[in-house]
């Protein structure tokens, strides 16, 4: 389940690199499924659902390879998994019972951040002491586009910018800033805003992984040659609301929530490996199999 080095410098997936996508899209989907079912339960106190956006966490996940620092806000789930945060560790800062629950230098990936946006000047400030120390490889920092709403993140963007910090900004563009829509928060997309601190981005949707990899190779790439930060807005579907607390029908429309559904990157990417020939019922029996036998462990832990 941990990310290998040999993917980090790839442009383009392979045949196996588009199973492993698969694979750890439906892994993690098992993962939050379960985690909704042990909040309401009461077993957990609260849980971010990343339904929705695996494209975008596996795809970008593996394209940088296991290398660079990760600080996440706090629905990276498929990132953490990816980086070889065990799935009851992961569980264990949402059950109260540890403040983070994994060694966030062993796997490189740092507490999640529940304050909106203060994780994106710890990854800069972070990826200048890294290039102070001689150390050259980058930093990503995973945003929500409610948080680019805050002034840290501007802050982050231009300390980015001046600085020629290597820094690998991925917004994952929900559309919602809890209740509150992407077109009420902002007039321009953030990779403009983010061209306009000088910093190079890229914007595309969310529901293809191969497309989310190759863009975050390329944005790799251009960090990795020009010492340079570049900023990635990747637009996903919010399946759930935005935790387990929030009741997302109250203010989105049933065709809203609908199309959404409908759009869902699991499933349509499962459907085209398979109608490529690339995975078949055994493969996909066997990846259940594994799904199960870590919801299984999850339950005895928590339950």
């Amino acid at each position: 389940m941990v990310l290998k080095s040999e993917s980090a410098h790839a442009t383009d997936p392979d045949d196996d690199t588009r199973r492993s996508l698969l694979r750890h899209m439906l892994v993690v989907r098992g993962l939050d499924e379960e985690a909704h079912r042990l909040q309401k339960q009461g077993s957990i106190d609260l849980w971010a659902s990343c339904q929705g956006q695996e494209a975008a966490q596996v795809g970008s996940a593996l394209a940088v390879g296991p290398d660079p620092a990760v600080f996440p806000s706090y629905r990276e789930h498929a990132v953490a998994l990816l980086r070889g945060v065990a799935p009851d560790e992961l569980m264990a800062q949402w059950a109260g019972r540890t403040f983070c629950g994994w060694d966030p230098h062993r796997v490189r990936f740092f507490p999640y951040t529940l304050v909106l946006a203060a994780q994106t000047l710890h990854a800069v400030g972070y990826s200048i002491g890294q290039r102070l120390q001689g150390r050259e490889d980058f930093v990503v920092v995973y945003i929500g586009d409610g948080a680019t709403s805050e002034g840290d993140m501007s802050e982050a963007m231009n300390l980015a910018a001046v600085e020629s910090a290597s820094v690998l900004f991925v917004c994952q563009n929900n559309g919602w800033a809890i209740s509150k829509p992407a077109e009420e928060q902002m007039r321009t997309s953030l990779a403009e805003r983010a061209r306009g601190f000088g910093i190079a981005s890229a914007r595309l949707p969310g529901d293809d992984p191969e497309a989310v990899f190759s863009a975050c190779a390329r944005a790799a790439a251009h960090i990795r040659g020009e010492r340079a930060p570049y900023l990635v807005e990747i637009q996903v579907g919010r399946i759930q609301g935005h935790t387990t607390s929030d009741a997302q029908e109250a203010y989105r429309t049933p065709d809203d929530l609908a199309r959404t559904r409908a759009a869902d990157p699991v499933t349509a990417y499962a459907a085209r490996l398979s109608d490529r020939g690339l995975v078949d019922s055994a493969w996909l029996d066997g990846v259940d199999a594994e799904v199960r036998e870590m919801r299984e462990l999850l339950v005895k832990e928590y339950a």
